[in-house]
């Protein structure tokens, strides 16, 4: 008998239920490959972080169904432990499952590179953890993300984006148009890494880990997710017209020449706004924290059930020389 015990965590909602019945099909396969598997899902996302978090020293691997706010919820049950977190995308736009060039919505090919992942050597991930003013009075499990935090223009867009039916590129793509209508700059103020206060005008400001959101677009193509470091993104200075032909490039990674666009390497953020409309934040495509909030990097800190080094989203180690 197998002693490798996997905790299996489905989104029921996801993909308008596809996730469960793709959950129920890899819990099935890696049963019959003699896996020991607990099924953890719930009816909420709170339920089933309770239920994982509470036998969660018994697991060898935690495996999510679902979108990348599933992913976001099983890095914050197995960050800082030696649990493995396994993805079998199953969601509508699943871009953390595309950094890493992970099949999507083919139970069997997920098992296979699961089951694969046990016997091969662990990678370590780096993840962003989000704090806000809010978590002092209300104490509950930290908000953990492994792809990125939106913080301007882009957290609108993936509000609106949210609350359309269509597909999950598609609804991205007309939110940005219709936001944009009447987009103004945020008058942002940030501290990085600790630093003195700073006061920005921008459209756009992303802090990156794997770089890639909005069903493909790659804001930073160059982004390694285990360097121990994030990414600050930003956009300045553009107009409304500069701006929409911005974000065609982004899908090819051509952007990163446009004028008023720039990348620094951050370990930790702070950032609010000094006036105007409240922002909230979003994080692998769920809603955080209102404006303050603090975005720091936990190197290492997810240990995945995959083998990335043929991705191009992890260092390769060097050889001997």
């Amino acid at each position: 008998m197998s002693r490798l015990r996997v905790g299996l965590l489905a989104n029921p909602t996801a993909a308008q239920g596809t996730s469960q019945r793709i959950g129920r099909q890899v819990g099935h396969l890696l049963r019959l490959a003699g896996i020991s598997v607990v099924d953890l899902s719930g009816p909420s996302a709170k339920v089933a972080q309770a239920r994982a978090i509470e036998i969660r020293d018994t697991l060898t691997a935690l495996v999510v169904v679902g979108g990348d706010g599933t992913v976001s919820l099983g890095a914050s049950i197995v960050a800082g432990t030696p649990v493995r977190l396994g993805v079998v995308p199953a969601g509508s736009g699943n871009d953390f499952a595309r950094a890493l060039g992970l099949p999507i919505n083919d139970p069997e090919e997920s098992t296979r590179s699961l089951l694969h992942a046990l016997s091969r050597p662990v990678m370590a991930i780096d993840a962003i953890e989000i704090t806000s003013p809010d978590q002092a009075a209300q104490p509950s499990p930290r908000t953990v993300a492994v792809g990125n935090v939106n913080l301007g223009f882009d957290a609108l867009v993936n509000a609106r984006a949210n609350g359309s039916s269509r597909g999950h590129t598609m609804r991205y793509t007309t939110a940005v148009l219709r936001e944009l209508a009447s987009f103004h700059p945020f008058p942002y103020w940030m501290e990085i890494d600790g630093g003195e206060r700073i006061e920005v005008d921008a459209p756009l400001v992303s802090l990156c880990n794997s770089g890639v959101y909005g069903g493909g677009m790659r804001l930073v193509p160059d982004a390694l997710l285990d360097d121990g470091q994030l990414e600050l993104a930003m956009v300045q200075g553009l107009s409304r017209p500069r701006l929409l032909r911005f974000f065609p490039k982004v899908f090819s990674g051509t952007h990163t020449d446009v004028p008023g666009f720039s990348i620094q390497p951050v370990r930790e953020l702070t950032i609010g706004l000094r006036h105007g409309r409240a922002l909230r934040a979003y994080a692998d495509g769920e809603a955080r924290a209102l404006l303050p909030i603090t975005a720091r990097v936990l190197p290492g800190a997810v240990r995945l059930l995959a083998d990335l080094r043929s991705t191009g989203m992890i260092e390769e180690p060097e050889g001997p020389r």
